[in-house]
């Protein structure tokens, strides 16, 4: 991934089960690991996120919306979002199953 997990969050970050993620999220830059054809997605706010169930397809929606590409994926428990503010949220689907939605409300954009 390039960056460690403390490189983007800090020791605080927490997600309930409603899906509020609380804590510090790093302003971080150079980050082309994250997005190496657009410039404008390797500086921000990102957060890492370890699924603990297994699935064998997933969809990941931003916003309520998925994105091209993100529909259907090969399922992968090691997701990355760049997070824009917040009030993004971020919906998991695992084999058609809502996991959570993640809301960023209650973090801290350092």
């Amino acid at each position: 991934m390039g960056k460690s997990v403390s490189d983007l969050i800090g020791t605080d970050v927490k997600v309930y089960a409603d899906g509020s993620v609380t804590g510090t999220l790093k302003n971080v830059s150079g980050f082309t690991e994250f997005n190496s054809a657009d410039v404008n997605e390797q500086s921000g706010h990102y957060f890492p996120l370890r699924l603990t169930q297994a699935g064998t397809k997933m969809t990941l929606k931003t916003n309520g919306v998925a994105k091209p590409g993100k529909e259907n994926m090969d399922f992968d428990p090691d997701i990355l979002f760049r997070v824009t503010d917040k009030n993004t949220t971020f919906t998991i689907e695992v084999d058609g199953n809502e996991v959570v939605t993640l809301n960023f409300k209650k973090a801290t954009f350092a």
